[in-house]
C-alpha cells in the first residue's frame, strides 16, 4: 500500500504538497512506453465523498507513472501506452474535480485532472490484485484522508459498500455531530490471522489466537461506554496489513489500536511495549520487532520508499503528537498491571500503522518467550486485565482529548465526522 499535492491539509499544506510531487516525479527502473501493440487498458470510476470526489484507476497491469502539477491540474504521467477504449473523456458536476482527460503523447499517456475552484487537497493509494490508484480529491473545509476503497467488488446500487471486510459485518460509518475532541469510534485491530500464526510461546499459545482474544474483551468493555467499536477480524482469518488502517480510515474512525505479544531470544524479557510510527527505529531491537512481524514500512532508499514517506508524512504527520500520548497511556496503564519499570514508550516501522489517518498506536501486550507471562496470558482472568488496563487508557486519552478541546489547545482528531 501507498499513500500520497497542492495544498496538503492542515499545516501540511504547501511544503508537503511540494515534496509529494518531487518524490512522485522520480524515475521508474522500467522502461519509459510499452511497445505499441500492448497497450494498458484503465478501468475509472468516480464517488462522491464526504467533502470530496473519489476516483479510482484500475489497471491490466501495474503502470510506471510519475504526479505532476500544473496551474489548476494534476497530471498521472503514465510512462506506456492507453487502451483506445480506456480513453474515454469524464466530465463531473463537482466544484472539486471537473474533468478527467486522457491525453496520448510519443511517450505514454497522460490522466489529465482539471481542478474546480473548491479543491484544497488530495491524496493517493496504490493497491495490488488487481493494481489500482486511488485518488481522492477534497474541498477547503475537509478533513484530509487517505482513501481506501474496500476490497471485493463495487457493490450494486442499493446494497451496502461495506460488504467484503471480515465476516461482511463492517457496520456503517458513524453519522451525527459531535463535541470538539470527542472520540466515538475505534478500530481495534487483532494481529496476524489466518496462515499467521505470529509469535508462539512453549506451551503452544499462539500469538493471532491470544491477541484476537484480548481484542474481542476489549470492544465489549468500550462497548458499555457506548463507543463504536470495529475489529479487523473477528475470527481465524488471514488479512493483508493495508486493509487494517484501510478498514479504519473507511469508518473514519477516530483511534488505531493494532494489538500484538512480543518474543525475544532472551527468555527473561518480560513486559508491555507501545509503540508509534516511525520510518526508523530507535535501535536494532525495534527494527528487528518490525522485520519480525512482517510489517516492516517500507524504507527510504528507494522511489517507492521515498514516495511512501512523503506519503506517510502527509497522512500520519499531524497526528503523531497524539499517537504518542495515547501510546503513554497506555504503557502506564500496562507498567502498572505488571508491576514492572516501564519498558518505555517506542517508535517503530510497523507497516500496519502506515495510511492511519487517525492517532494509531500498537501495542505488545507481552512476551510468549516469557514462560512466566505466557501461563498469565493463557488465563482469562489476566486476559480480563489486560483488557481493562487498555480501556482505562483509551479512556484517559478521550478525557485528555476533551479538555484540551474546550480550553482551546491544540487537538488534532482522528478520522470521524466533525
Amino acid at each position: 500500500m501507498s499513500q500520497k499535492r497542492r495544498h496538503a491539509g492542515g499545516t501540511l499544506k504547501r511544503a508537503a504538497a511540494a515534496a509529494l510531487t518531487a518524490a512522485l516525479a522520480l524515475p521508474g527502473a522500467a522502461a519509459w512506453a510499452r511497445q505499441i501493440d500492448d497497450p494498458v487498458s484503465v478501468a475509472l470510476e468516480t464517488a462522491d465523498e464526504a467533502g470530496g470526489v473519489s476516483v479510482t484507476l484500475t489497471f491490466s497491469r501495474p503502470p510506471d507513472y510519475r504526479m505532476m502539477e500544473s496551474e489548476a491540474r494534476l497530471r498521472l504521467v503514465l510512462r506506456e501506452l492507453v487502451d483506445e477504449a480506456s480513453r474515454v473523456d469524464h466530465r463531473l458536476s463537482s466544484d472539486i474535480l471537473r474533468r478527467i482527460r486522457f491525453d496520448r503523447n510519443r511517450r505514454g499517456t497522460e490522466i489529465v485532472f482539471y481542478l474546480g475552484r473548491g479543491f484544497e487537497t488530495f491524496s493517493l493509494t496504490e493497491l495490488a490484485d488487481p493494481f489500482r490508484i486511488v485518488l481522492l480529491f477534497q474541498g477547503n473545509e475537509a478533513t484530509p484522508a487517505i482513501p481506501m476503497p474496500l476490497p471485493g467488488e463495487s457493490a450494486p446500487d442499493g446494497e451496502d459498500p461495506s460488504s467484503g471486510w471480515p465476516d461482511d459485518q463492517a457496520p456503517p460509518r458513524e453519522e451525527g455531530k459531535r463535541r470538539p475532541g470527542e472520540i466515538r469510534t475505534i478500530v481495534i485491530d487483532p494481529g496476524h490471522g489466518g496462515e499467521e500464526d505470529g509469535a508462539i510461546g512453549r506451551s503452544g499459545l499462539k500469538e493471532k489466537d491470544l491477541v484476537l482474544d484480548l481484542s474481542q474483551r476489549l470492544r465489549d468493555l468500550l462497548a458499555r461506554d457506548g463507543l463504536n467499536v470495529i475489529l479487523t477480524r473477528d475470527n481465524d482469518q488471514s488479512l493483508d496489513l493495508p486493509l487494517r488502517t484501510a478498514l479504519a480510515n473507511h469508518m473514519r474512525a477516530d483511534l488505531f489500536i493494532s494489538i500484538h505479544a512480543n518474543f525475544s531470544g532472551r527468555a527473561s524479557a518480560r513486559g508491555a511495549e507501545t509503540y508509534f510510527l516511525s520510518w526508523d527505529g530507535q535501535d536494532e531491537e525495534t527494527d528487528s520487532l518490525a522485520r519480525r512481524e512482517g510489517a516492516h514500512a517500507p524504507s527510504g532508499g528507494t522511489p517507492t520508499g521515498r514516495i511512501d514517506l512523503v506519503l506517510w508524512e502527509m497522512a500520519q504527520a499531524e497526528h503523531l503528537g497524539r499517537s504518542s500520548r495515547l501510546a503513554e497511556h497506555i504503557q502506564g496503564e500496562m507498567n502498572a498491571l505488571a508491576g514492572i519499570p516501564s519498558r518505555g514508550v517506542k517508535q517503530a516501522p510497523f507497516r500496519v500503522l502506515v495510511g492511519a489517518a487517525m492517532p494509531a498506536v500498537l501495542v505488545e501486550v507481552g512476551f510468549l518467550s516469557n514462560a512466566e507471562e505466557e501461563s498469565l496470558l493463557a488465563g482469562a482472568d489476566y486476559r480480563n486485565r489486560v483488557a481493562a488496563a487498555l480501556a482505562e487508557a483509551i479512556e484517559r486519552f478521550r478525557s485528555e482529548s476533551l479538555r484540551e478541546a474546550s480550553s482551546g489547545g491544540a487537538f488534532d482528531g482522528g478520522g470521524g465526522h466533525p
